[in-house]
């Protein structure tokens, strides 16, 4: 069952469309790079025109948003970037100075149990919401699972549906990987032994402080 279409929102793209173009462009050259963002920009459109509305006030919603962006660059350049190669961008991106300084805010040492309440207010939100926006992610938690950082795992995933529908899948590993550069950015280590988008049943996450020498 689909929604409405995902709200068109400009920032996402202005704000990384300039990282992305940079990186593209010591990677592989002036032309691809302008190539890429300049059709990029109207594939971004085209995208959340098609994408699944998940809902106002949507916690997760920044997070298709941020694919979306990166998945429409990578359509610009005509698939020229591979894969592989695009994951390298998203990488650069990443790794920014102001990407680092907003990541750098949260030390998952201090806060280690930041993401779980993170999830929890998607839970409570999406109790409320589920039934209007039915393709969204599915949160659960197993508190027995682990001591230390916090523990969940989804067993739906709005933006590997969408890619999948969108013939799109094989950029999926790329996407899924930014993950474990954000938590380290947040001074944190991602466990993970499945995802959604190698056809796992659930996309786990296991966060903790990068200090915890012996996670349990």
């Amino acid at each position: 069952m689909r929604g409405l279409d995902l709200k068109y929102v400009g920032i996402y793209w202005a704000l990384f469309a300039p990282m992305m173009k940079k990186s593209i462009e010591k990677r592989f050259g002036k032309e691809l790079a302008e190539r890429s963002i300049s059709q990029g920009k109207a594939e971004y459109a085209r995208l959340l025109s098609r994408a699944d509305d998940l809902g106002p006030g949507n916690p997760m919603a920044m997070n298709a948003y941020f694919a979306y962006v990166f998945a429409a660059a990578w359509l610009g350049s005509g698939k020229e970037i591979t894969p592989a190669e695009m994951a390298e961008v998203m990488t650069d991106v990443l790794e920014s100075r102001l990407m680092r300084t907003v990541f750098g805010m949260t030390d998952l040492n201090r806060t280690p149990k930041k993401w779980e309440r993170d999830m929890r207010k998607y839970e409570a939100w999406y109790k409320k919401q589920g039934g209007r926006y039915p393709v969204n992610w599915v949160v659960n938690f197993d508190e027995t699972a682990h001591r230390d950082g916090s523990y969940y795992y989804f067993t739906r995933c709005p933006i590997c549906e969408f890619c999948r529908r969108e013939g799109i899948a094989e950029l999926m590993p790329a996407l899924c990987a930014t993950d474990e550069i954000m938590f380290r950015l947040q001074h944190g280590r991602l466990y993970r032994e499945h995802t959604l988008a190698n056809g796992d049943p659930v996309c786990d996450y296991w966060v903790v402080g990068d200090q915890v020498k012996e996670p349990r």
